[in-house]
């Protein structure tokens, strides 16, 4: 039974996990716009970290699209033609959210237009914002909310039930799937207290405030060689080469998608060295273990 523009507007609006709830007892022999079984949901994601929530909770039955590329900067994607023409023919498509990115809500309402029937659903839904870490982001939110397994949980809950509201025939599927997959998260968690609690000196070194929620949840203080959004003045980056020889850090960290040339400057004159971490990489769950291990100052 086709939806109506009203109520798939609606739709977009109302948070993912109470999803599972109302359409699987809304359930009444209704069709669903979900593909005929055996077909794949095609979904579409912004970054790559989503997409392997994603797979993990849909298995089988998702076909993923990532929208932003893999080494660009979200902060400031546009999004091609190409893109908006392969998200007309997407099921679902899981927004970080939260007026997060930027591009997302235009973006959302191109495609709502274009595509009457596709699903639109925030993954940040129910997420604790930080405001005022990173100068790039609109209102003053950090976009950054998948660097926290304590989001990712809530973030795997938003996706199954988003799946689940379009497919509710495969509840339990994407239920058991979202479970093992949260599990996994909270073994990650644990392990990482346990680093840190044995890291005396918890002060990390970065060119851009990405990893404020991680920084949260671990009591981790973030030194961003950024100052306010822009390339650093000698002043800022004398003021960070102070802090490291105060606390005796050796290491900068350096994300791939930005510039490297100021952490190169402090890194020399500490006596240092650089260290990349992606907060985008797609090997989510091993690529937090693994910046963990580094901030626990395991940088073998």
């Amino acid at each position: 039974m086709p939806e109506t523009r009203e109520k798939r507007k609606t739709m977009k609006h109302i948070p993912a996990f109470l999803l599972i709830f109302a359409f699987v007892i809304a359930l009444s022999g209704c069709t669903s716009q979900v593909p005929e079984t055996g077909d794949s949901i095609k979904v579409a994601v912004t970054i790559l970290p989503q997409a392997e929530m994603v797979r993990a909770v849909g298995g089988d039955r998702v076909d993923v699209m990532v929208i932003v590329p893999p080494g660009v900067e979200p902060h400031t994607y546009e999004p091609s033609a190409s893109t908006l023409i392969a998200l007309e023919k997407t099921d679902v498509y899981f927004k970080i959210g939260n007026g997060l990115m930027p591009f997302e809500d235009k973006l959302s309402e191109k495609v709502g237009a274009l595509n009457r029937d596709i699903l639109i659903a925030d993954t940040s839904d129910r997420v604790t914002i930080i405001y005022g870490s990173d100068p790039d982001s609109p209102a003053g939110k950090d976009p950054h909310v998948w660097l926290s397994p304590v989001n990712a949980r809530i973030m795997v809950e938003n996706i199954a039930g988003g799946l689940t509201s379009i497919d509710p025939e495969n509840a339990a599927y994407y239920e058991d799937n979202a479970g093992k997959y949260i599990a996994k998260i909270d073994a990650l968690d644990a392990k990482i207290k346990k680093e840190m609690n044995e890291t005396p000196e918890r002060t990390i070194i970065v060119t851009h405030p990405a990893w404020s929620y991680f920084a949260r949840d671990y009591a981790i203080k973030q030194v961003s060689i950024e100052s306010e959004g822009k390339e650093p003045t000698a002043r800022d980056i004398e003021a960070v080469v102070t802090i490291a020889r105060q606390r005796n850090i050796s290491v900068v960290f350096v994300e791939p998608q930005y510039s490297a040339r100021s952490a190169e400057v402090i890194a020399e004159e500490i006596n240092g060295s650089i260290v990349i971490i992606d907060p985008l990489a797609g090997d989510y769950l091993e690529n937090l273990d693994r910046v963990a291990a580094l901030f626990a100052g395991k940088h073998a």
